[in-house]
């Protein structure tokens, strides 16, 4: 007996869909077999892990779906970037070009497969096999990756063919996937999704430009470095040019600190800078820097 078997009993009792269980303290996954005499209890989409869950799977939908758009000879062109509000932006590599009728292609994929109730399937390969897994489609910023995984397993999701790692739990199969939206946005795409409070809905896209500003060009400067995903840092710090690589990222930092100094002083009637961030987020450190590039402009900065 499966998870999903015993849940499907207890649905009832829940508000939200059911996506994980809990088996004497221990997370599973819906497809796991269940233990004899185990005390279980069951997570959904709207607590937070079961949440976490369920974007993961729908994220992982719309690679095996926009893979099946692009064809073979497109894979691993697209890349999802960072979270804006309630959507994921995912942008194009190499010679793919998002437009409107590409999206609304992907768009039509993910509905197809979600209403085929499609299995991800969880396999251990050996490292070695999943670098010449990955390495055939074209996911090369996992094979790098891999390359510095000390474990002799790693854990690999497929769905219909489409192979991908994950870092967590997946829902059983695609028919768990119903609420999603795709947008195309700037030069890609915006994965909509619901929230954990409201599970059930897909929110519209509010469009907030700064912190999308912000993001995209973190990202290309990421990209001008050679730093474009975890694996270029680990090769970095292998080859012994991390030290080069903070002070290239403490110039940057201080000519952009300097820069808004800059737009301060252009601004003589400006008397108060106000400076938000959350906890250890750097505020502190952020106003003692400017203060010493405002002082360089001949101004008598007060951090409070």
């Amino acid at each position: 007996t499966t998870y999903r078997e015993i849940a499907r009993t207890v649905q009832d009792g829940y508000r939200h869909t059911i996506v994980l269980a809990v088996a004497d303290g221990k997370i599973r996954e819906l497809f796991k077999k269940a233990k004899d005499g185990a005390n279980v209890t069951f997570l959904t989409v709207a607590d937070r892990i079961g949440h976490d869950t369920y974007v993961r799977s729908v994220t992982m939908l719309l690679m095996k779906a926009a893979a099946d758009v692009m064809g073979p000879d497109q894979k691993g062109q697209l890349k999802v970037e960072f979270s804006v509000g309630r959507g994921l932006y995912c942008s194009p590599r190499g010679r793919l070009k998002i437009t409107e009728e590409f999206v609304s292609r992907v768009k039509e994929r993910m509905a197809q497969l979600a209403d085929q109730s499609i299995p991800f399937t969880k396999k251990a390969w050996p490292t070695d096999d999943a670098i010449r897994l990955f390495s055939d489609q074209e996911m090369k910023d996992k094979v790098q990756l891999f390359r510095y995984r000390r474990g002799s397993y790693i854990n690999v999701y497929s769905l219909d063919g489409y192979c991908d790692y994950n870092y967590g739990y997946m829902v059983p199969d695609t028919r768990y996937l119903k609420f999603f939206d795709v947008i195309p946005y700037q030069k890609g795409l915006m994965l909509m999704l619901p929230s954990a409070a409201e599970p059930e809905r897909v929110p519209a896209f509010e469009e907030r430009k700064k912190l999308f500003g912000t993001l995209a060009e973190s990202t290309a400067w990421g990209e001008r470095i050679g730093i474009d995903a975890v694996g270029d840092l680990n090769d970095k710090i292998c080859e012994g040019d991390l030290t080069e690589l903070i002070l290239l990222q403490e110039a940057l930092q201080e000519s952009r600190i300097g820069a808004i100094a800059e737009e301060i002083a252009s601004r003589p009637h400006v008397k108060f800078v106000m400076i938000a961030g959350p906890s250890s987020s750097g505020k502190t450190t952020f106003s003692h820097r400017l203060s010493i590039q405002l002082k360089a402009r001949g101004f008598k900065p007060h951090p409070i």
